[in-house]
Parts: C-alpha cells; sequence; structure tokens
C-alpha cells in the first residue's frame, strides 16, 4: 500500500453444506466456532 490510507482485508469463504465439520480424530478438543461455524444452514 503506497497511499497514506489505512487498508483493511477481509476474507470470506464459502464451502459446500455437504462438506461439514466432523469431530476430531487426533485433537483433544473441537476448533472454537470462529474457526470452524457448526451452522450449516445454506446460504440463499
Amino acid at each position: 500500500n503506497i497511499t497514506p490510507y489505512a487498508r483493511s482485508n477481509v476474507f470470506i469463504v464459502f464451502n459446500s453444506v455437504e462438506n461439514t465439520a466432523q469431530e476430531p480424530f487426533a485433537a483433544p478438543i473441537r476448533r472454537p466456532e470462529f474457526i470452524g461455524a457448526r451452522d450449516f444452514t445454506p446460504v440463499k
């Protein structure tokens, strides 16, 4: 950024609702909600 203005980035990822997060295989706990959401309602 060579301008004097601040810049922010937002990354939004949309995945198939058929590719839902599963219970952890080897991790002791599941990922936090802000990393791996559990709401698989399709976006319309």
